[in-house]
C-alpha cells in the first residue's frame, strides 16, 4: 500500500470513528446530523472520483466501502428521525385525548389516554399531570397523589403540577402538607395568585384566620382584581373581630363584581357587627337581589331592623329566613325571644 492509499485509508476511519461517536449521543440534532452526513458522502464520491481517475482501484475499493457505511448510517438516522416525529404526534394526540375526556367527565377514557401517551413518552410531565387530575375526580387520590408526585420528579419547576398536588392534600384534610406544597408552587412561580389563596382557604379550614388573612392579602397583593380573595380575606376578618378592615375588603370585592351576592352577605354581617344597621340592611337587601331566599341574608335583615328598633320587620326577616329548614330551629328560638321582649 502506497502512501496515498494509506492517507485515504486513515481519513476513512477517522471519518467512521467521528460518525460512530457522535451517534451514541442521548440527544441528536436529526436535521444537522443528516446535513453532516450527507456531506461526508459527497466527500468520499470525490474521492472516488479521484481515485477513479488515478486508476488506483483499492483507494477506490476503499472510498467506496466507506461511502456505504456512511450511507447506511444516513438511512438510519433518516428512520430514526421519521420514528420520532410521529411518535412525537402520537404523544400529542393522547394527550389531547386526555384533555377532551377530562373536560367531558369520561375519566377513565383520560385515564387511558394519559397512560398511551405516557407509554410512548415516559418522561412527559403534563402526561401524569393530566391523568393526576383525572385519578382526582375518580376519587383515588393515592393514586393521584403519585401520579402528581411524577410529574414534579420529571419536572420540579412544573408549578401547576404542585398546586393540584396542593388541593389534593387539602381535600385530604392533610393540611399542613398542603401548605408546604402550595408553598413549593409559589417557589417556581410567585405570580400564582391561587396559591396565595388556597393556602389562606386551607389556613380557614383549620379555624387559624390570622394566617388566613395574611396569605389571603398575599393574594389580593398579587392581583388587586381577585374578588374572591377579597371576599375570603373579610371573612376571615370578621371571624378575628376587624371588622372595618373586613368592610374594606368587602367593599373592594363588591366593587370589581357588583353581583357578588356572598360578598354583599358578608359585608352585612360586617356593618352589623359594627352596629352600622341601616348600612348592614342595604348590604343585606343586595344579596337577596342576587341570591333570592338565602336564609343567612334573611337572618342579617333580622337583625338590622332588630338593632333599628323595628321588631315587626325583624319577625317578619326571621320567618322568612326559617323557611329554609336548616335555620328553623333556631328562627323559632329567636321569635319566640322577640315577642317575649314585646310584653
Amino acid at each position: 500500500m502506497n502512501g496515498k492509499q494509506r492517507f485515504v485509508l486513515a481519513c476513512a476511519v477517522l471519518i467512521f470513528t467521528m460518525l460512530s461517536i457522535n451517534l451514541l449521543g442521548q440527544t441528536v440534532d436529526y436535521q444537522a446530523k443528516m446535513n453532516e452526513l450527507q456531506e461526508k458522502l459527497r466527500g468520499l464520491v470525490s474521492q472516488m472520483e479521484e481515485a477513479n481517475q488515478l486508476g488506483d482501484v483499492n483507494a477506490y475499493n476503499i472510498s467506496k466501502e466507506e461511502y456505504e457505511k456512511v450511507k447506511a448510517e444516513l438511512e438510519s438516522v433518516k428512520a430514526e428521525y421519521a420514528a420520532k416525529g410521529n411518535r412525537e404526534a402520537q404523544v400529542k394526540a393522547a394527550l389531547n385525548n386526555g384533555t377532551k375526556y377530562t373536560r367531558l367527565g369520561q375519566y377513565n377514557d383520560a385515564v387511558t389516554a394519559y397512560d398511551e401517551a405516557i407509554s410512548l413518552d415516559p418522561g412527559n410531565a403534563k402526561a401524569y399531570f393530566g391523568k393526576g387530575i383525572a385519578l382526582k375526580k375518580l376519587r383515588k387520590y393515592t393514586e393521584a397523589e403519585a401520579a402528581y408526585q411524577k410529574s414534579i420528579e420529571l419536572d420540579p419547576s412544573y408549578s401547576k403540577a404542585y398546586f393540584n398536588l396542593g388541593i389534593l392534600y387539602r381535600d385530604m384534610e392533610a393540611y399542613d402538607k398542603a401548605i408546604a406544597v402550595y408553598r413549593s408552587a409559589l417557589e417556581h412561580d410567585s405570580a400564582l395568585s391561587k396559591a396565595h389563596y388556597e393556602i389562606g382557604y386551607t389556613y380557614a379550614r383549620r379555624n387559624d384566620h390570622k394566617n388566613a388573612v395574611n396569605a389571603f392579602q398575599d393574594a389580593v397583593g398579587v392581583d388587586p382584581q381577585y374578588e374572591k380573595a377579597f371576599n375570603a380575606l373579610g371573612t376571615s376578618l370578621i371571624e378575628i373581630g376587624r371588622n372595618n378592615d373586613a368592610v374594606e375588603a368587602l367593599q373592594k370585592a363588591v366593587g370589581i363584581k357588583p353581583n357578588y351576592a356572598n360578598a354583599h352577605f358578608r359585608l352585612s354581617q360586617a356593618f352589623n357587627n359594627l352596629g352600622k344597621f341601616q348600612d348592614a340592611l342595604m348590604a343585606a337587601q343586595s344579596c337577596l337581589t342576587f341570591q333570592k331566599n338565602y336564609a343567612p341574608a334573611q337572618i342579617e335583615v333580622g337583625k338590622a331592623y332588630e338593632g333599628l328598633g323595628d321588631k315587626a320587620n325583624a319577625i317578619a326577616a326571621y320567618e322568612e329566613a326559617g323557611k329554609d329548614r336548616r335555620w328553623k330551629k333556631w328562627v323559632d328560638w329567636k321569635i319566640e325571644r322577640l315577642r317575649q321582649q314585646s310584653q
